[in-house]
């Protein structure tokens, strides 16, 4: 329910700029800052219903969890890497933390650009990140060797 009275709120909103937009163009404009600054509230009322809704659909360790900082992200990627042996796919990054599944191909997508890990295709077209400061000290050996 929340969800639908949010995405009226939000079409009220687009049509109330809309109107006023057409006040302007037609030369009747009288209280026209008013009318965008109330379009503008229906429009940040229903996006913020849409977000609690969205909010509510999620599992209860996820709704209330706090928002993980840049760094924080790393750690949990490299705490997931750590975890299987220096080798990860974005699967399995997702899967281990809070992140999406394209959040996590973002973050190993940098990782990789900025050189802490190298990048790996499978036969069956899956990426998989290897990071050799965290593999077991002979296999991070022969995967830096020619």
């Amino acid at each position: 329910m929340k969800s639908i009275i949010g995405w009226a709120l939000v079409a009220f909103g687009v049509i109330g700029f809309g109107v006023e937009i057409d006040h302007l163009r037609t030369g009747t404009a009288e209280n026209t800052v008013t009318g965008f600054i109330l379009a503008a509230i229906f429009i940040l009322g229903g996006l913020a219903l849409l977000r609690s809704a969205r909010r509510a659909k999620l599992p209860p360790e996820l709704r209330d969890a706090p928002a993980l900082d840049a760094r924080d992200i790393e750690r949990a990627v490299l705490a997931c890497a750590k975890q299987h042996g220096g080798r990860v796919t974005i699967a399995e990054v997702a899967a281990a933390s809070q992140l999406s599944f394209t959040e996590a191909k973002e973050v190993l997508e940098g990782l990789s650009r900025a050189g802490a890990c190298t990048v790996d295709v499978t036969e069956n077209g899956a990426f998989i990140y290897e990071f050799s400061g965290l593999m077991p000290r002979e296999t991070a050996r022969a995967a830096l060797e020619p």
